[in-house]
């Protein structure tokens, strides 16, 4: 506990914070498995914020502490005078820009271990050093009213910056609450938080940021840090809903750890053969699991295999979008792509589309769904009446009758960004762009039997 009074105390309560910043990168330090790209690229990401954010934290020491007793001693301090950050900060940017694979990953990772190991060496006393030497110095020069100024200034610097620089806050929520994307929304304002994680969050005023500010952090956020941000409590719940910031989904990627699909403008580039090949191998594995489920689910130790988890997975996070994410944001959902999914299902489809009347873009590129998908779509007034970019390729239970009734639907439809198999006689046939499946590299198009 600080031996000064807590409204003259200028660094102790901005130092737990930097403190607290600190414990956060050495836990997910140990937890990264740097070997996988995302949890590579995410880490230095969050490094990047949370450095920045050091940075901020000595110029406003400078500029409202050290300079003012610089001023009133009239002698020089090289408190902050080293270029640390500078260099750290360089390090993580480098390693975003420049490594490339897993060999260069995993050296890298070995490099940045020892200098942040070495930061924290030099970060931690120099806090204490501050604490320690420079406030009873700040106790000899200023008056306590000054010193209370002085502290209201530095607080509201802080909390300013901290509204723009809470996304790093927000993702260290992680090591709280492991909340899967399908119970995003289950939250209940009788569920009642960690009283430790109220308490935290309280000191550094995040829980009282404004919903308008709070909108713009979560901007910034993936969909499981939104997700994670929504079991936080009742208020953060409510933003986290809010419409624009699931104008866009991809469960499909999200299922597999890929977050970092932005909207719609690159959609019709076809994956890569690696891409397309992990998925064959989750769709065999995950058909023979399913096939062998009834009989003997053990036996061969499909249901622990990889594969099977991760399209149990998308599985269960498509369930939750229906049941618990699209009722509330539906109408504010313009891209919907659930391309190569191997475990959508009509009635999911079914239901996706009576809660999304506003979409643009719609891709279920090689998914089994038939016909019945789209029945909801025809008896609701006025269908889809926005829809311009629709992607059917490979979906081979798709008929003729089917489509027509469905483009009578999409008054909006672009026939340009209108994909499915010209094998059937179907609607705009000499004007629509044809089945984009000719080229896949892992499922044989229908034409192959030729």
């Amino acid at each position: 506990m600080s031996p000064f009074p807590e409204e003259v105390d200028v660094f102790t309560g901005p130092h737990w914070r930097m403190k607290q910043l600190v414990g956060l990168y050495c836990d997910k330090l140990s937890k990264t498995n740097f070997s996988n790209n995302n949890d590579f690229r995410s880490f230095l990401q969050s490094l990047c914020a949370t450095f920045k954010e050091f940075k901020m934290h000595e110029q406003i020491e400078n500029e409202y502490i050290i300079g003012l007793l610089q001023q009133r001693s009239q002698t020089v301090y090289n408190v902050h005078s080293d270029n640390k950050l500078s260099e750290m900060l360089c390090l993580f940017e480098k390693g975003l820009r420049n490594v490339k694979n897993e060999y260069e990953q995993l050296n890298y990772a070995q490099q940045l271990k020892e200098r942040l190991e070495a930061f924290t060496q030099d970060f931690l006393p120099h806090m204490k050093e501050e604490e320690e030497v420079f406030q009873p110095m700040l106790m000899e020069y200023f008056t306590y009213e000054e010193l209370k100024d002085i502290r209201k200034k530095v607080i509201a610097q802080h909390y300013s910056q901290r509204c723009w620089d809470t996304m790093e806050v927000l993702k260290g929520l992680s090591l709280w609450n492991q909340a899967e994307l399908h119970k995003a929304f289950k939250y209940s304002v009788h569920e009642k938080v960690d009283e430790g994680f109220e308490k935290n969050t309280s000191s550094i005023s995040i829980s009282h940021l404004p919903p308008e500010v709070l909108l713009k952090v979560f901007r910034h956020l993936s969909p499981e840090d939104l997700c994670r941000c929504s079991r936080v409590c009742s208020s953060w719940s409510q933003v986290v809903k809010t419409g624009s910031l699931w104008k866009h989904l991809y469960p499909v990627d999200w299922a597999r750890g890929n977050f970092n699909r932005g909207p719609p403008g690159d959609l019709d580039q076809e994956p890569d053969d690696e891409w397309r090949k992990s998925r064959e191998d989750e769709n065999k594995a995950y058909q023979e699991w399913d096939e062998d489920a009834d009989i003997d689910e053990s036996e061969e130790g499909w249901e622990n295999s990889p594969a099977v988890n991760v399209m149990q997975k998308e599985k269960s996070l498509l369930y939750g979008m229906v049941q618990h994410l699209l009722p509330v944001v539906g109408p504010s959902v313009k891209s919907l792509v659930l391309a190569y999914s191997s475990t959508v299902s009509s009635k999911m489809v079914r239901q996706m589309l009576s809660l999304c009347p506003n979409l643009t873009h719609l891709d279920l590129t090689q998914t089994d769904i038939t016909d019945s998908a789209f029945d909801r779509v025809l008896s609701l007034r006025g269908g889809l009446p926005r829809l311009e970019h629709l992607n059917l390729s490979g979906c081979l239970f798709i008929t003729e009758v089917g489509l027509q009734d469905l483009v009578s639907a999409c008054p909006s439809l672009n026939d340009e960004h209108f994909y499915y198999c010209d094998n059937i006689n179907g609607p705009h046939a000499d004007t629509a762009s044809g089945c984009q499946n000719l080229q896949c590299g892992f499922r044989a198009c229908c034409r192959s039997g030729e």
